[in-house]
């Protein structure tokens, strides 16, 4: 049969798979030049260390066993048997750390810049759904080794969830399996953390850049000619992220290898008295909840957190001017000021209590 794209000449692998006009628009497409300036590093870094957590994950799924009575033996046979297993163990462990850090950066920089502005609000927006979406990979990852810290952890986090009003403790029994933290749920904890938190994740990803593609980068505020030139996406910008990929492997893989991941002791459902010391990242969550205690207790757990996440998903809707400058913006740099304060008063004071007040 007669080839009808090259005639009698056989097609290629990529003719073949009917792949050779979507590498042909990727070879054409460019990009403005502004998408290499250190002020864009943060979605191609972003990118690596999606890559490396997935890498990775995968990589420790393989000697995993999700039952209670094994799942902590068999971290620890990947952490200290199988060979490099210590520091790809650490590459996902300082990974997420990392990547909610520069999520959180990410957004940081296009809050400055304006850059949630018309026409970019659905770009905002789903961006904002991705940092409300990575803790719940922590927390359900936080379960699986089965150890003390694990375990108590996700007690605290189980007993927040059920004081939600109406709908609390349907949502505890509904991923735990039960009254109990046992085998039903850390099998439950497993399949989310693995087959339907990353297939959402990936998706929001997806639409995050269908937006971003369609709406464009965000113009610089200095007004340079940066966005009027084009580069091409391949090979240039791909080189790039193959450099900063090979760059962030290294320098987490060295760290990791320095500083392997912690395992504590093995989970024990009857040691009450541990008390789990909470992460960077919820520092300030963890105060709001000690502060409102009792009957208040629903608002530092869920209205304040609520609210926060409400505002920052409808900011592009509220502060809907075209003025993008910060000095044009003073009265939403004024209150997010006052709410970068208090978290960073809240952490301040969460880690002085649980870090600092530990030690007589």
């Amino acid at each position: 049969m007669v080839n009808q794209t090259t005639g009698n000449r056989p097609g290629t692998l990529l003719e073949r798979l009917v792949l050779d006009e979507t590498v042909n628009r990727l070879k054409n497409l460019d990009v403005p030049t502004d998408a290499l300036t250190w002020h864009r590093f943060f979605g191609a870094l972003l990118l690596v260390l999606l890559v490396l957590l997935f890498l990775s994950g995968a990589f420790m799924a393989l000697y995993y066993s999700p039952a209670p009575g094994s799942a902590y033996d068999s971290v620890d046979y990947a952490l200290f048997t199988v060979p490099f297993g210590d520091v790809i163990k650490g590459i996902h462990h300082y990974g997420w750390n990392l990547f909610l850090a520069v999520l959180g950066a990410h957004l940081v920089r296009g809050f400055l810049v304006g850059a949630y502005k018309a026409p970019r609000q659905l770009i905002w927006v789903s961006g904002v759904l991705i940092l409300l979406f990575v803790p719940i990979f922590i927390i359900t990852g936080d379960l699986l080794p089965w150890d003390q810290k694990g375990y108590w952890s996700t007690q605290v986090r189980l007993s927040i969830i059920g004081s939600v009003p109406l709908i609390g403790d349907f949502i505890v029994r509904l991923i735990q399996g039960g009254p109990l933290t046992g085998i039903v749920a850390l099998t439950r904890f497993y399949v989310l953390h693995i087959l339907f938190l990353p297939g959402l994740l990936v998706g929001l990803i997806v639409i995050h850049f269908h937006f971003l593609k369609n709406r464009g980068l965000s113009d610089p505020l200095s007004g340079s000619d940066f966005a009027a030139k084009r580069v091409r996406f391949f090979p240039v910008v791909i080189n790039r992220w193959l450099i900063l990929f090979l760059c962030v492997t290294v320098m987490l893989g060295l760290i990791s290898w320095y500083w392997p991941a912690p395992l504590g002791d093995p989970a024990d459902p009857t040691d009450a008295t541990y008390v789990p010391k909470p992460e960077w990242w919820v520092l300030f969550l963890n105060q709001l909840v000690t502060i409102f205690k009792g009957p208040w207790s629903v608002i530092g757990s869920v209205i304040i957190p609520g609210a926060l996440a409400g505002l920052f998903i409808a900011l592009p809707f509220i502060d809907s001017s075209p003025q993008r400058h910060p000095a044009h913006r003073k009265a939403v740099m004024l209150v997010a000021s006052i709410l970068a304060i208090a978290v960073l008063v809240l952490s301040i004071l969460g880690y002085m209590e649980h870090f600092r007040g530990s030690h007589p």
